[in-house]
């Protein structure tokens, strides 16, 4: 598109690459906003008059949350301002992809410099208000449950919905949609010659073998 960037060209495939995360970081934010984690993770109290009771969520990632929806709203409007076009994707995700989509747009538009501070700042802060900030280690499904499905074969969307049966934790769609473009599962077969069939043993242990990574640095 041009020869001079604002963003410059490292910086555009960082921000891509949070980006992408946004999704699966607003599903862990949904996660930490359920009591049962709220009531783990996150300690302050409030007086009841009597004597201190937690708080039933976490305030953090719901605050983590608006914050994020902010970030991307204020540079997907300051893009279509700039450029004259139209972002009316109101949601978190939806202003994650469009930026995505017009990486190059927002890179060659003056007063963008700021972009990658703000999006990866405010990426890294809802990462670790979910409480997965950091690498962690992916607990394996029970194993009765696992030596019964290993051989089923389905598309990726099926996978998931097997998973969270078998307890097979974080492996959604994206996921299974990474372990694919980094060459770590190839598909048994395709359906309608475009879906791609995975054998759910391969996935599997695909998932197992390569941990879940934190793409900005902290």
């Amino acid at each position: 598109m041009t020869d001079h960037w604002f963003i410059p060209k490292q910086e555009q495939v960082e921000l891509v690459d949070a980006l992408t995360d946004v999704s699966d970081i607003l599903d862990d934010l949904r996660e930490a906003q359920k009591p049962r984690i709220a009531t783990a993770n996150w300690n302050p109290k409030v007086s009841t008059g009597d004597r201190p009771q937690p708080l039933p969520f976490n305030v953090a990632a719901v605050d983590a949350a608006d914050r994020l929806l902010i970030c991307l709203e204020t540079w997907a409007w300051f893009l279509a301002d700039a450029r004259g076009i139209t972002a009316v994707h109101a949601t978190c995700s939806g202003y994650a992809d469009w930026l995505t989509r017009n990486i190059l747009l927002l890179a060659a538009t003056e007063g963008s410099e700021a972009a990658h501070h703000d999006i990866t700042s405010e990426i890294r802060h809802a990462r670790n208000a979910s409480g997965r900030g950091h690498l962690q280690p992916i607990p394996k499904p029970n194993p009765q449950r696992l030596a019964q499905a290993h051989a089923e074969q389905l598309n990726a969307r099926g996978i998931a919905t097997l998973a969270k049966h078998i307890g097979a934790q974080g492996l959604t769609i994206r996921r299974i949609k990474h372990l694919r473009e980094t060459g770590k599962i190839v598909p048994v077969r395709y359906a309608d010659k475009r879906t791609p069939i995975y054998q759910l043993g391969d996935v599997l242990n695909a998932h197992y073998a390569t941990p879940e990574r934190n793409r900005i640095a902290v």
